[in-house]
């Protein structure tokens, strides 16, 4: 009876590690998801409006 608990102890034991890893690995990945996503959207962000306005005003000049 005694070596019995044990070894369910054990198993126990090799479950709760091998859960806590796939959580560690999860929440990372959850984690550069959510990085990754607001690093592409910097890059798509709309310019400064100076520049804008300095496009726009040199390209109105070029049509005209």
């Amino acid at each position: 009876m005694l070596y019995q608990n044990i070894e369910l102890s054990r198993q126990r034991a090799v479950e709760m590690r091998t859960e806590g890893g796939r959580n560690r690995l999860e929440a990372r990945l959850h984690k550069e998801a959510r990085q990754a996503k607001g690093s592409l959207l910097e890059e798509i962000s709309p310019p400064p409006k100076g520049l804008f306005a300095r496009s726009a005003a040199f390209a109105a000049a070029l049509l005209r």
